[in-house]
């Protein structure tokens, strides 16, 4: 409120005040009313006299406030290094044409063919390949094309049993490697293993497998020599 207006608000209460103690006068019969009357005029002025009404002429500036402005942060575009492309032309090197060529060479006329000596009509002429010459010692059955020689019964000789081992009654096994000649017959007896020695085994195996006699192993058709193993065992029954 202004001044004006302060001032128009007092003299109505004035003019309020008036009226009441006029009214007040006319009526002294009722003191009771008057008193209270009195009480409020008091009241009144005491409240016009604490209330204090602020001056509107006064400017109110506004509060400055602290602002923050946040930007969002953008990365500056990558650098992207330029790179110079360096083309590298390719050379072949072309051989350059000799300017002075070699000679050309003397042709030469072809040799005359040399044919063999005609074959005289007395003569046999064997296709094939040619046979192999005959081994010169004993081979082993069963290798290239080598049968085996088989023993026959009726020139088998039962070996003697050695009076000592008889004795001692002991009974033993000999292994021998003998050479079946190409008529059959046993020869170039050795002693392989004997499983006890000393009684007379070995030498009775050997007189024994000497005078037997076999069908003589062959190759090709033919007999050839070979070796063979034999065992010679002994016994008391």
């Amino acid at each position: 409120m202004t001044e004006q207006q302060q001032a128009l608000s007092l003299d109505s209460k004035l003019l309020a005040e008036d009226a009441l103690y006029s009214r007040l006068l006319h009526r002294k019969d009722d003191r009771k009313f008057f008193w209270i009357s009195i009480g409020l005029a008091i009241l009144a002025h005491a409240v016009v006299l604490v209330i204090h009404f602020p001056d509107f002429k006064q400017t109110i500036v506004p509060e400055k406030k602290n602002t923050i402005i946040v930007k969002k942060y953008t990365p500056p575009p990558p650098q992207v290094e330029k790179r110079q492309i360096v083309e590298k032309k390719i050379t072949k090197k072309v051989p350059l044409p000799d300017p002075t060529p070699d000679e050309p060479e003397p042709i030469r006329e072809p040799e005359p063919e040399i044919l063999p000596d005609p074959i005289p009509d007395d003569m046999d002429v064997l296709l094939g390949e040619p046979e192999l010459p005959p081994p010169s010692g004993p081979l082993l059955p069963g290798v290239g094309g080598v049968t085996n020689p088989v023993k026959l019964e009726e020139f088998y000789v039962q070996p003697n049993y050695p009076e000592l081992a008889r004795q001692a009654r002991l009974e033993g096994t000999v292994i021998l490697q003998v050479v079946i000649q190409k008529d059959g017959s046993v020869s170039e007896p050795q002693i392989l293993r004997v499983d006890k020695s000393s009684l007379g085994f070995e030498q009775a195996a050997i007189d024994a497998v000497t005078k037997w006699r076999y069908k003589p192993a062959e190759q090709n058709g033919k007999p050839v020599a070979v070796y063979l193993t034999v065992n010679v065992q002994f016994s008391l029954h």
